[in-house]
């Protein structure tokens, strides 16, 4: 019998095995004269074929769920998860703080001087959807009555249904495990007592097991899974590792039943009962910020990315990676997380680490919100001696203007209709590579983007603006420091730094103007300033300043301090520089590094408005100082007393923004590159037939 050397192994798809297995028999003698299509053999061929097939994908899978990375099944996931100490983040309801006054009214009890609101003491919040969600206070709180009034402060409420549970431990259960058949029960709010018997009802608290290296055969604590049904069981010691509960006892299972994400931004609040048993009335509540950090259960894939990195950190923060890992288990609302330690901050802070970290829902952390992660998250797990610090994203958007040009004898669209095409290539550059830390934006990759959202496309002409978003503070005086953090371009008459909306600024005449911001034109080419990078040592005498480059008439005088060179004294900023370099020579000193900014990469803004026939007219030409270098822009000493209101932004909020010659903008530290999708501004592309 011979053997077909020819036959592919490792070709599993079905065609191709029943394609080897004909082969194979028709190079045998005895089946040389059969028609394989057409005979019986065919049939029993697809069978052959189809079981191999189904045996090839099953070993596949099954060699796939081996493994944490591979795996595509939750329970094989948690399961590998579970090996390295690793159990999936359960939903998260929001939470917030509420202040609550309680005034009793004449029907009301006018006698009792010391109130208490229950835990679990229930609440509505009212979303702008119209829906009434349920909260419940975590802790109990007693206030004594002040005045008229009893007044509870900062009390948190978290949202969700108060659920208990009752299991019996009896001898039947040998591995100590309890189901939970909740499906959205938040885990940190478990509380599990024991008690000694139906008829003994003294208790003991168990708590989650922590570090088990501390534990001992007296510990009453409790550990917690994830189970085969995607639901969390909990399980008990065994007198070696942590106490066992004995026969007999009740176990009773407390925990909030929650909606998750779907809580969060509730500012509005009201009493769902009575409290105290005796008060609702006048119970006037005020939250002290929206609620924040609902979220959902963890994904396979965040479990997968996770638990590796959770396992190396081992519960302690010393790795910027570290930092990461503990707060996007912990804090599920958290998309991403920026870290960088003190010595790579700008100015450097020795014996700090920094934390930037975004929401899912794009929101500013509220200061409670930052004090509750450093205290709860990182406290106790940072380096003794280091000092963390939250700090804000900076968000930059990202503005597309220009032209895509296209060939109308390739395509069936119309130019509305690319157009639209266009648009989505651009939001899907933006999920791709924006709105995250340590994202940056490449103009050539979005232009690949859109030369690949239509066939018919053959370039594009794209320019890209940069904006900043400024909250503004009416009715004070103040500066605002705007950090784009990329080199801006000098504006010319197509390109210039612009403000909107417009502000309400008094003029000298006492005239409120709705003004906007513009850069001065300029045509100034000398040396603005001598920067000192390094002011070297050893200075006994003054030493000569020679300026040299393209232009002429610079002069400057060093002026010393302490042995070393403190500033350079422009005398005169000379004329016709494009480029210069300052040069130190003298008897004495060494060591001085120094930098000669030119008149050309700095510039200033004014302000001006627009009077009835459209022409500007100006209010402040010393408004505003641009670096275009540094990518800087202050606006100096801001009186505004009014923000246009608008279809754009939110209240109060100032938009600035500039052209960049960079077609590559690197985001670092808090920075966030992002496009704003929900703003019809963001791309202003005009299709071209060409």
């Amino acid at each position: 019998m011979a053997a077909n050397t020819s036959i592919v192994i490792a070709d599993l798809d079905f065609d191709s095995i029943k394609s080897n297995l004909k082969d194979f028999l028709k190079n045998q003698t005895r089946f040389q004269d059969y028609d394989f299509e057409g005979s019986g053999m065919n049939v029993l061929l697809d069978i052959l074929a189809l079981n191999t097939h189904y045996n090839a994908y099953y070993l596949n899978m099954i060699a796939n769920e081996m493994f944490l990375d591979s795996s595509k099944i939750r329970q094989s996931t948690v399961s590998h998860a579970k090996l390295i100490n690793y159990v999936p983040e359960s939903s998260h309801g929001s939470e917030t703080k509420l202040n609550i006054t309680v005034t009793p009214s004449i029907s009301e009890d006018q006698v009792t001087s010391v109130l208490t609101l229950d835990r679990y003491a229930r609440f509505l919040g009212s979303a702008i959807d119209g829906i009434n969600y349920p909260f419940v206070a975590l802790n109990s709180n007693t206030v004594v009555k002040i005045g008229n009034s009893f007044v509870f402060s900062n009390v948190t409420i978290k949202q969700g249904e108060v659920v208990t549970r009752q299991y019996l431990m009896d001898s039947s259960n040998i591995k100590r495990r309890f189901d939970i058949p909740s499906a959205n029960i938040d885990t940190n709010t478990i509380v599990i007592t024991t008690q000694e018997s139906a008829s003994n009802t003294e208790t003991v608290s168990y708590n989650l097991a922590q570090d088990l290296t501390e534990l001992t055969p007296n510990s009453a604590v409790y550990f917690i899974e994830e189970n085969e049904k995607g639901k969390y069981t909990v399980y008990f010691g065994d007198n070696v590792i942590g106490r066992r509960p004995k026969n007999g006892n009740i176990i009773n299972i407390t925990y909030i039943d929650t909606l998750g994400s779907m809580g969060n931004k509730i500012s509005s609040f009201s009493i769902a009962n009575t409290i105290g048993g005796l008060y609702n009335d006048n119970v006037r509540i005020t939250s002290t910020s929206s609620t924040y950090s609902g979220s959902e259960k963890e994904t396979i894939e965040q479990v997968k990315y996770r638990a590796p990195y959770f396992y190396t950190a081992q519960n302690r923060a010393v790795t910027i990676y570290d930092y990461e890992t503990l707060i996007t288990k912990d804090y599920t609302n958290i998309d991403s997380v920026a870290v960088w330690g003190g010595e790579d901050n700008v100015p450097v802070v020795y014996g700090k680490v920094f934390l930037s970290l975004k929401t899912k829902e794009n929101f500013f952390l509220s200061n409670l919100e930052k004090e509750s992660i450093k205290n709860s998250l990182i406290k106790n797990r940072n380096v003794l001696t280091v000092l963390p610090e939250i700090v804000d994203p900076s968000y930059t958007y990202i503005f597309v203007r220009g032209s895509v040009y296209y060939n109308p004898g390739l395509t069936q669209y119309t130019a509305a209709e690319i157009r639209s095409f266009v648009v989505a290539s651009i939001e899907d550059y933006k999920i791709d590579y924006l709105g995250k830390f340590r994202s940056g934006f490449q103009k050539s990759v979005l232009q690949q983007y859109i030369q690949e959202s239509e066939k018919s496309i053959t370039g594009s002409d794209i320019k890209v603006i940069i904006q900043k978003r400024i909250p503004i503070t009416l009715s004070q005086t103040k500066n605002y420091t705007v950090d784009y953090g990329v080199p801006i371009k000098k504006g010319d008459f197509n390109s210039s730094i612009s403000s909107y909306p417009s502000l309400g600024i008094v003029d000298t005449n006492f005239v409120t103007r709705q003004v906007f911001f513009e850069e001065v034109p300029s045509i100034n080419s000398g040396i603005e300033r001598i920067d000192i990078v390094n002011g070297g040592i050893n200075y006994t005498t003054v030493p000569t300043v020679t300026i040299t480059g393209d232009g002429t008439g610079a002069k400057g005088i060093a002026k010393l301090y302490g042995g070393r060179i403190a500033s350079i004294e422009m005398t005169s900023k000379g004329s016709n520089y494009t480029r210069a370099t300052v040069s130190i020579s003298g008897d004495t000193g060494s060591g001085v590094v120094i930098d000669p900014v030119l008149q050309s990469r700095v510039g200033t803004l004014r302000t001006y408005y627009l009077n009835q026939s459209g022409e500007k007219i100006f209010v402040n030409n010393d408004a505003g100082t641009v670096d275009y270098d540094n990518g800087i822009i202050v606006l100096k000493s801001l009186l505004p007393v009014s923000v246009a209101t608008n279809n754009y932004y939110e209240s109060n909020i100032l938009s600035i923004n500039a052209f960049v010659d960079k077609e590559i903008i690197d985001s670092i530290r808090n920075k966030i590159i992002d496009i704003d999708i929900n703003n019809p501004l963001s791309y202003q592309i005009e299709i071209v037939s060409a």
